[in-house]
């Protein structure tokens, strides 16, 4: 019975072949006449609606090959009886000029064009045997219901397809929404600080994707949150010259475009290529896995980037070079970016009086020439090895003019898991010459703790270390624990404040999680007298 209904299958299949063959011709379908090419990988296909075949350009199969001859074809694989049937009985089967069959891709139109002709010139319709009609007339029958159901569903997921397509957002692009939020709320101390209040805060981005070959993301963001200058209580000890501001708070209650970059491979998919309009130099570069995301793991400023070695990443327009050399350990990163890109005009950078006076320079008042290459800039360099899924290191180098002042620094990134379950990561930072105008634009300074001063001659270090445990008690979930130093430098303070924040995120669903999180925040803006704060946050992200 097995090789009855075998033997039916197959010839069930030729017949549905032919009708379709036939089928096809009588509505107009163009069926050429060339030989038959391969299909084009669906990376590099640009648009469905586009996409041209080339028969000059592809390889043509070749003539019946005995199926010993197929040097991908094993006696193991599954289909191998199969094949040496239609070869021994039919004499139809092709293989390619390299002698290979290529069983797991699919068939153009062309190849079936091709093959079905073979058929036909070789007299398969002499080779069907009066008793296989017999047979296939008779597994038809005893499988009418399950035909049927078959047909009802390949109609029903049609009809559903059908109901997608004429919905979606856009044939090209993706939509993909992230609103957070966040009950906030700290305690110090120091002399004569008051506790803030406790806050509820949020941020709501939409992240469009859009993609015309399949290698390229057009991706824009748009961004806006509850449009308060100072809602946390990091930053209510701002005043302390604290770093522990949330990284998704104070946004504009106005959506503005937050990031618009176009990445595209050059030459080869090893050399990726990003210009953008609006963005951040560390989403190119000091990447980590446990210490990178304020939605998915320490939201504190100092804790999810070396912001120093960034000199305060401001956002900005410019271009980034990736390459990767055959996708090997290595990987080297180049990145521009000019904060006063859309600006025609020479600007002053005065950020020594009004606003910030505890801030100062060799100078009063400097100028910034703004445009594309301009200050204030910022140029990045960065390599990074990853021998093993488990261990990354990174070391980065930036170079730049901010208010006025030169910039430089080199800093250092790790991780490494120990394990699925612990892992460990870190970073430390030098800073060569200081901006003190690009910090404070960034993410504040500790000289705004009143009475101190810090000038462009600081040198100031940077040093985070931390543990991580993926999956911890449920699948998805993350824990992490951080303490660091984010401002080591003996030209402010009579200590060295000291940073520690911990958290654990549990997902709800695949769309909702929640992660309570705990800072402490020692001798801020490095003075003694300013005590200890304390600031906890519950945030809640949804993804859709």
């Amino acid at each position: 019975m097995n090789q009855i209904f075998r033997q039916a299958l197959l010839v069930s299949l030729l017949i549905s072949g032919l009708s379709s063959f036939i089928c096809a011709a009588a509505i107009g379908v163009e069926v050429p006449s060339t030989k038959p090419v391969l299909a084009q990988n669906p990376e590099s296909v640009a648009d469905d609606n586009t996409t041209q075949l080339d028969s000059d350009t592809t390889e043509p199969m070749a003539q019946v090959t005995p199926i010993t001859e197929l040097s991908d074809v094993k006696p193991t694989d599954w289909a191998y009886l199969a094949l040496q049937s239609l070869i021994k009985r039919y004499g139809i089967l092709a293989g390619y000029r390299d002698g290979t069959f290529r069983g797991n891709r699919a068939v153009t139109r062309y190849e079936f064009a091709a093959g079905l002709n073979q058929m036909i010139e070789a007299g398969l319709k002499n080779k069907v045997s009066r008793e296989d009609m017999i047979t296939l007339q008779r597994l038809q029958d005893e499988f009418t219901g399950e035909l049927t159901a078959l047909r009802g569903r390949v109609d029903t997921v049609e009809a559903r397809t059908a109901q997608i397509e004429a919905n979606q957002f856009s044939t090209t692009t993706k939509l993909i929404g992230q609103v957070v939020f966040d009950q906030n709320g700290g305690t110090s101390s120091g002399r004569n600080v008051r506790d803030p209040n406790v806050t509820f805060i949020s941020r709501v981005r939409l992240n469009f994707a859009s993609s015309f070959t399949g290698k390229d993301q057009l991706y824009a963001q748009l961004q806006a949150g509850l449009g308060n200058d100072i809602d946390n209580a990091g930053q209510y000890f701002a005043g302390l010259g604290t770093f522990s501001g949330l990284d998704f708070a104070n946004q504009s209650p106005n959506f503005r475009l937050n990031r618009f970059r176009y990445n595209f491979p050059l030459f080869t998919d090893d050399l990726q290529v990003s210009v953008f309009t609006s963005a951040f130099v560390s989403d190119y570069v000091d990447l980590n896995s446990y210490a990178n995301t304020n939605t998915s793991d320490f939201s504190a400023s100092w804790a999810v980037n070396d912001y120093l070695v960034l000199g305060g990443d401001r956002r900005g327009a410019g271009a980034a070079l990736t390459y990767n050399p055959s996708k090997g350990p290595f990987t080297f990163t180049a990145v521009y970016r000019a904060s006063g890109a859309n600006n025609p005009a020479s600007s002053t950078a005065n950020t020594f009086t009004g606003n910030n006076p505890q801030i100062t320079g060799n100078a009063g008042a400097r100028r910034d020439r703004n445009g594309i290459f301009g200050s204030p800039y910022l140029s990045a360099a960065e390599v990074t090895y990853a021998p093993t899924k488990s261990f990354t290191i990174r070391v980065l180098y930036t170079y730049g003019f901010d208010g006025g002042d030169r910039f430089s620094a080199i800093g250092t990134n790790f991780e490494l898991a120990l394990s699925k379950k612990v892992a460990l990561f870190g970073r430390f930072g030098h800073v060569f010459d200081y901006a003190p105008s690009a910090i404070y634009n960034g993410f504040g300074d500790p000289g705004q703790v009143s009475g101190s001063v810090i000038t462009n001659r600081a040198q100031p270090n940077f040093w985070t270390a931390g543990v991580a445990f993926p999956d911890l008690f449920l699948e998805g979930a993350l824990a992490g624990i951080q303490v660091g130093q984010p401002f080591i430098d003996n030209s402010i303070g009579d200590v060295t404040e000291t940073n520690l924040e911990a958290f654990y995120r549990f997902p709800i669903s695949n769309n909702i999680t929640i992660t309570p999180s705990f800072q402490m925040i020692v001798n801020p803006g490095n003075f003694s007298n300013q005590g200890t704060a304390y600031i906890g946050s519950l945030r809640t992200v949804f993804n859709f």
